[in-house]
């Protein structure tokens, strides 16, 4: 799902305006019209940077993907305990989708437009929900790597526990009522704690 956007500030102004009216009206309502009103500028400007309303959609999802991929990131490499590390970039993960309306209507479906996104042939939330979990697998995955260069958590399987903890977090966030707290952070961040982090194994050092 990679789009080549060249970033100026007028771009800039196009992605916000298309984030917040793709939460607010839906993929299928929202038109280049009132992106165009919502950013200040003039339809054209918009149409010579993103020729389609497709192109304009996945840019705006991929941005979104990548603020979470971010998110996660600075969380594993917060100073503090390798348990502290884990457990933040797991709560990161969870925080940094369910803080986005966009990226939740997304990913549960458009409902204000009748139909899921899937059938609207501009936005699948397969494609979402692959980018969104391969950037987090691949960010816990690569820290449990560079641990094992250091000689620690040998016995740990990066990918399977990278694979588990991203797909438990985007099952959570679809289907958020449960006994798994997701809705606070500092709860979220002790479950992690407690059942995830036990993932690695023993460290060797």
């Amino acid at each position: 799902m990679s789009v080549e956007v060249v970033v100026d500030p007028a771009t800039e102004r196009i992605l916000d305006a298309a984030g917040a009216e793709l939460a607010r009206r839906g993929v299928r309502r929202m038109t280049m019209n009132q992106v165009a009103d919502a950013a200040g500028l003039g339809v054209a400007t918009v149409y010579r940077r993103f020729p389609q309303k497709a192109e304009l959609v996945r840019a705006v999802i991929l941005r979104e993907a990548d603020a979470v991929t971010a998110a996660v990131l600075a969380e594993l490499e917060r100073p503090g305990t390798i348990h502290e590390q884990a457990a933040g970039g797991f709560t990161a993960f969870a925080h940094a989708i369910s803080s986005r309306p966009l990226l939740i209507r997304l990913m549960r479906g458009d409902a204000d437009s009748g139909d899921p996104l899937a059938s609207s042939g501009q936005a699948p939330p397969a494609d979402l929900i692959d980018q969104l979990m391969t950037g987090a697998r691949d960010c816990i995955s690569d820290w449990i790597r560079n641990l094992q260069a250091e000689g620690r958590y040998l016995d740990a399987d990066p990918d399977v526990i990278a694979e588990l903890e991203a797909r438990l977090a985007v099952s959570l966030i679809l289907i958020p009522d449960g006994f798994i707290p997701m809705h606070d952070d500092a709860a979220t961040h002790a479950f992690a704690a407690q059942y995830l982090v036990p993932l690695l194994g023993p460290e060797y050092r």
